[in-house]
């Protein structure tokens, strides 16, 4: 199958499931407000990090040797489901001990446990099965039901709002639908493939094999999470409820703006795992950056005439300081947008060490900029060093892609009527 019609089903697909999760989120907005939504999804980056120490991030090896063939569906797909229940149970306890040591005040600790073990075993499931569908090239199956969840539960939110029932009923079916989904998700990829339920054992040195590739990735993905995240705890910290609702939901914004990159990585890795392709591939992880940093400019520009009135209009008043977080968070976004190209590259290629070294070296700039600076002059400033943090850890990708691959920069920046023409192609379909 041809790499560009994977990109166009993985674009239409997963754009499917993210228009879907974008849709969730303005309806939660609105109905929760600043301060409401911004500490459920404070405690959802609480959990998600936990998910990724809990889990080993299995994950991204499962997802590699799913891609290159080296191990069995079977066996892989059977340990996905035994994985998810043992990375529950290791989670379980840690969930605990984070809301002993931090009690909340707008849940108790026993309800908040709760929405950890729904949400871990719920995204477990997702991750698990998504990446094996995945490498199955099948993007339909699974965006589909993932998509079409979140709109049930838009549904739902809005019905329950209806009738009036309380905001913590809202909260608790919004946690709920992730173990919905997960086990859906689950039994969905068994159905379709013909697989047994029946435990499966990965032999000695195929789990050696998983798991040396997991835990390498795992590193990375952690300093990467905390490059990613850990402004929201400065912001948390040393701001106001309202500030850090804003904040997060200008962040949360430049998430949805990187949807199309992320599929296009996750179009990347598999196929950069497979083996094939990777002149094809290299070219157009080129293409599109030009393209992307073309669209960032236009981003900008529209964000400075419109932006306040329009986040405003969309989530509602309380969201009156989020624009010009989310304007100076934009160069940023298309510095991880790039990166996330360059990252599913590295990946596949099994040189996960890049990733690793370019996400350390942004994280201390981070965290440094964010204890002398965030304190005194709040989200503004916590936005612009996020911005340069993940610029820096582009130019590091950057600069081994160049020194690996024999590429020029000015590749990266030299626009070309033939990028137009190819992203033609892509979308319409049409290939000579």
């Amino acid at each position: 199958m041809q790499f560009e019609k994977l990109l166009r089903q993985s674009l239409i697909w997963r754009g499917f499931y993210f228009a879907a999760i974008l849709l969730l989120n303005i309806v939660l907005s609105r109905f929760l407000q600043a301060d409401g939504s911004g500490w459920v999804y404070f405690l959802t980056n609480i959990f998600a990090f936990i998910l990724l120490a809990g889990s080993f991030n299995i994950e991204s090896g499962i997802g590699f040797y799913a891609a290159n063939g080296e191990i069995k569906e079977q066996p892989l797909a059977s340990f996905a489901l035994l994985s998810s229940l043992i990375s529950s149970v290791i989670i379980l306890p840690l969930t605990c001990l984070y809301f002993y040591l931090f009690p909340q005040q707008e849940v108790g600790i026993l309800q908040g446990i709760l929405y950890g073990l729904l949400y871990s075993l719920g995204i477990l499931m997702c991750n698990f099965f998504s990446v094996l569908f995945y490498a199955k090239k099948n993007y339909l199956l699974p965006n589909l039901w993932l998509g079409s969840i979140n709109i049930i539960l838009v549904l739902v939110v809005i019905i329950l709002r209806w009738f009036g029932y309380p905001v913590i009923t809202i909260i608790n079916t919004y946690f709920g639908f992730f173990l919905i989904q997960g086990l859906g998700l689950m039994v969905l990829y068994f159905v379709k493939q013909n697989l047994s339920f029946t435990l499966s054992v990965l032999s000695k040195n195929q789990l050696g094999l998983l798991l040396k590739f997991s835990l390498v990735s795992l590193t990375g993905n952690i300093i990467f999470f905390f490059v990613y995240k850990i402004d929201y705890w400065f912001v948390n910290r040393w701001c106001s409820a309202a500030d850090l609702g804003n904040y997060i939901q200008a962040a949360k914004l430049g998430q949805i703006l990187l949807i199309v990159p992320q599929i296009l990585a996750g179009t990347i890795f598999p196929q950069t795992a497979e083996g094939l392709n990777k002149a094809v591939i290299k070219q157009n992880i080129i293409i599109i950056s030009r393209l992307l940093i073309q669209f960032f400019i236009l981003l900008i520009l529209l964000c400075l005439l419109v932006g306040k009135p329009f986040f405003i209009a969309v989530f509602g008043p309380s969201f009156n300081t989020m624009h010009m977080p989310f304007l100076l968070l934009l160069p940023g976004i298309l510095s991880l947008s790039m990166l996330a190209l360059l990252s599913a590259y590295f990946g596949g290629m099994n040189k996960v060490k890049v990733n690793i070294t370019g996400a350390a070296i942004a994280l201390a700039v981070v965290i440094a900029a964010n204890l002398i600076f965030t304190k005194k002059y709040g989200i503004t400033v916590a936005s612009v060093i996020s911005s340069i943090g993940y610029t820096v850890n582009l130019a590091y990708a950057l600069y081994i892609f160049y020194k690996d691959e024999t590429v020029t920069m000015k590749e990266f920046f030299m626009w070309r009527l033939s990028d137009y023409l190819w992203l033609k192609k892509i979308l319409t379909n049409k290939h000579n």
